[in-house]
């Protein structure tokens, strides 16, 4: 409070007396920075979020950030930051996306400085200093497995989930699920996404054009990519056979009038928790049946489904692929992200050492030619 009173004497108002700043956290939170957020007022992109990107955020606060910080007022917090920054780094211990809750703590200090709770926001001063230890774990493991499957661990994979649709443990569409994902090379969103009217199976195409967020609604692929892929004769002949099953599958539940090509029924559906039949996947459907057959098969190699499409990714580009049309079949926005996908050592052949060597032998020929050139005089 002294201090306080000697600022007032100082700047001659009494701005830093506001009791505007004694507001806790969670107050702060729900009744000014959430509204502000969920209108897009909020962070450098002044964009509008999704109701996936809302819930999300909302989660971050109420797991972490709220039990942390929420009883305390800002102006504590503010004069207190070396407490945020470690309170912060324990998190970064323990959990892997702690940018994003960085930012959420950034944006809301920047709004409380901007509306005048706080008078300068001492906190954006400390968040540069807490690193992501656990990411940084996380990734230093997937490298150390291996970003991607090499070619006889994918080959593994395919013989287990045939084994286990054969015996039963790995229904048709489950089956369809991984072998469309792995050989389209997308994401899980945009397996989910598909409906059957992006499905030309006359021609053996899939048309890419939307995905599946996590509260099953449909939305635009990662940047907005629209793309048709041509798809192999077998997958064809899976899709096909799926079709027919599917029909007769929902017709058994009263669910009729999905035969036609440019139907809106979607390709895969499950029976979620709660007894809904015909229900969009649930985002982590595809990591389940994946870990239900590395159950059953302990000896194959780690994966998940991004796994799927970094192998599909480096396996093209050791089959012979050119970066360019991986990076179309991926639906980059340009090759150096594509880089990010291919895990395999840039493959240098004879062709290339040979125009190097030619070169060379081209500039030792001139080299001599000009000195018995000269000798000649």
């Amino acid at each position: 409070m002294q201090g306080k009173i000697d600022k007032v004497l100082e700047t001659g108002t009494d701005r830093v007396m506001s009791i505007k700043g004694e507001i806790t956290f969670k107050e702060f939170y729900e009744t000014l920075w959430l509204p502000l957020y969920e209108a897009g007022g909020s962070g450098r992109i002044r964009t509008i979020p999704t109701k996936a990107t809302v819930a999300n955020t909302k989660n971050i606060f109420r797991l972490h950030l709220l039990p942390m910080f929420g009883a305390y007022s800002l102006t504590y917090l503010n004069e207190h930051n070396q407490m945020v920054m470690e309170e912060l780094a324990i998190l970064a211990e323990q959990y892997a996306n702690i940018k994003t809750v960085k930012s959420y703590i950034s944006q809301l200090f920047e709004v409380a400085e901007a509306a005048e709770y706080i008078q300068v926001n001492r906190i954006a001063k400390v968040l540069k200093f807490v690193n992501a230890p656990k990411k940084e774990r996380l990734r230093e493991k997937r490298e150390a497995e291996g970003l991607a499957l090499t070619a006889d661990e994918l080959i593994a994979w395919i013989d287990a989930a045939k084994a286990d649709l054969a015996k039963g443990k790995l229904s048709e569409m489950e089956y369809l699920l991984f072998v469309l994902t792995l050989n389209l090379g997308d994401r899980k969103s945009e397996s989910y996404g598909l409906q059957w009217k992006h499905v030309d199976l006359q021609n053996g195409f899939v048309y890419v054009t939307k995905a599946l967020k996590k509260d099953k609604s449909l939305g635009p692929t990662k940047g907005r990519k629209k793309t048709r892929i041509q798809i192999p004769e077998f997958i064809v002949d899976l899709l096909k056979s799926w079709k027919e099953s599917q029909v007769v599958e929902l017709a058994a539940l009263g669910i009729t009038g999905i035969t036609g090509i440019t139907g809106e029924q979607f390709v895969f559906t499950y029976i979620d928790n709660s007894g809904h039949v015909n229900q969009p996947l649930h985002a982590d459907f595809l990591n389940y049946r994946l870990d239900s057959i590395a159950k059953r098969h302990p000896d194959l190699a780690h994966a998940y489904p991004h796994k799927l499409r970094h192998s599909y990714a480096t396996l093209a580009l050791e089959g012979g692929a050119t970066m360019k049309g991986i990076s179309e079949s991926l639906t980059h926005s340009d090759e150096e992200i594509t880089r990010t996908y291919v895990n395999t050592p840039n493959i240098v052949n004879l062709t290339t050492n040979t125009m190097f060597a030619k070169r060379i032998a081209e500039a030792r020929a001139n080299a001599e030619a000009k000195e018995n050139e000269k000798h000649s005089w």
